[in-house]
């Protein structure tokens, strides 16, 4: 089969789209993925056809972005911003050139939120199959809505006032569709499913679905990128043979324009611990010339290297990333910033794999540092880790992905 891919959002959205094409195409199909500029580069290095859709936005930009969101405190305000200036940003140049290129596929796989793609699928006839990388957001009866916990009978409420409450930019977003010619998606908390199947691309153990899940959703498990060519720098290596399983730092596409800011907290907290660490730049560019000789900056190195290396990692509660420190098998401190993360800090917690998440509002160098000392020094949290990490190593849903995709084209009578 011709499957097209469709994504938006940053690294963590992008890398398990990634992931399956690579698969899909082993298992014989051709794949082409559709997605912004910002990431055209990342697939062709591997071997992954690419159709560029809307406007080029240059990494000052999405800080910009970032940065305002950050602003904010509603999640749902948050996902507006998102929305309005990324997602829907020159709407119609993204629709149009999606929809030239995209004909002629016999399926498409596509990203719950990328709805300009969906609706470029939608109108050229090709029938798809959508993508949840988290289920936070997907009603059960045997839960309320992240961070509430279980309300017993009064669930289905509680996801009705949530429902409710993005009601606007859900709204917003079908209003846009319909004036490309769309036939209005049924857009609820931010997620456009497809009628047929979707797939949740997460792991059972972090993010865990309900008996009541509906009949169009199949859980694959995450959908993990291999990179066995990835050589550390000799640098990299040298400093892990002088400081062996230092504290990891990753917040990804997150911090905006705050990474001076972030870099000074962080650099106070090590002081406090007297731990070493790896930092990686990430979005916000996180850097300094006055850090200690054991503190070692470094640009992107895969998770899957990088974490194994470490006693904890830092992170921002990101699916790509969590899911990338159960499989390393070592404890979490969650910082979260902004929409989906505190679940997902939520949950590692839950599982006893992680400290007491801080909000980034709460961020100070003394509550990071007490973090840290707990996920890298408690050894049930520590044996916690390596107990779980066999359970979410066997989880990987990419292969399962292809399986479902394949069964669901038997039944709509393509293969």
């Amino acid at each position: 089969m011709k499957i097209a891919l469709c994504t938006v959002g940053s690294t963590g959205d992008i890398q398990p789209f990634l992931a399956l094409a690579l698969k899909l195409n082993a298992a014989g199909h051709s794949t082409k993925v559709f997605s912004h500029p910002f990431h055209k580069d990342r697939f062709l290095s591997h071997g992954i056809e690419y159709a560029s859709c809307g406007p080029e936005v240059t990494q000052a930009e999405l800080n910009d972005m970032l940065s305002r969101m950050l602003e904010v405190i509603s999640p749902v305000k948050q996902l507006e911003l998102l929305l309005k200036g990324a997602f829907f940003k020159e709407k119609g140049k993204y629709f149009r050139e999606c929809k030239e290129q995209i004909q002629g596929f016999d399926l498409a796989i596509c990203h719950m939120a990328d709805f300009l793609g969906q609706e470029a699928v939608i109108q050229s006839g090709i029938p798809r199959i959508g993508v949840v990388l988290a289920p936070a957001g997907i009603p059960t009866k045997y839960s309320a809505p992240p961070l509430l916990g279980n309300l017993g009978f009064l669930n289905s409420f509680a996801w009705k006032i949530i429902t409710w409450m993005t009601r606007k930019n859900d709204r917003f977003a079908m209003r846009v569709l319909r004036s490309l010619g769309g036939t209005g998606q049924n857009i609820q908390r931010f997620h456009s499913l497809a009628p047929g199947r979707n797939f949740i691309a997460a792991s059972p153990t972090l993010a865990p679905t309900y008996p009541d899940l509906q009949d169009h959703f199949r859980v694959t498990g995450p959908w993990i990128l291999p990179e066995p060519d990835y050589k550390p720098t000799p640098e990299i290596l040298a400093f892990l043979d002088k400081h062996p399983r230092p504290v990891i730092i990753n917040f990804g596409s997150m911090g905006g324009n705050l990474g001076p800011q972030l870099t000074h907290t962080l650099l106070e907290s090590l002081h406090i611990t007297g731990k070493a660490a790896i930092i990686q730049t990430g979005y916000a560019r996180l850097s300094s010339k006055k850090a200690h000789e054991n503190v070692f900056f470094t640009d992107y190195v895969p998770h899957e290297w990088l974490f194994n290396q470490g006693s904890c990692v830092v992170h921002h509660g990101g699916a790509g990333t969590s899911t990338a420190a159960c499989r390393a098998g070592v404890p979490s401190v969650v910082v979260p910033f902004i929409v989906d993360q505190p679940y997902f800090g939520a949950n590692l917690y839950r599982l006893g794999i992680a400290s007491k998440m801080i909000w980034y509002r709460r961020l100070n160098a003394k509550r990071l540092a007490k973090r840290i000392w707990i996920a890298s020094e408690d050894p049930e949290m520590q044996a916690r880790s390596k107990e779980l990490q066999p359970i979410f190593l066997a989880e990987e849903g990419s292969e399962k992905a292809v399986e479902y995709t394949e069964q669901y084209a038997r039944e709509l009578g393509l293969l």
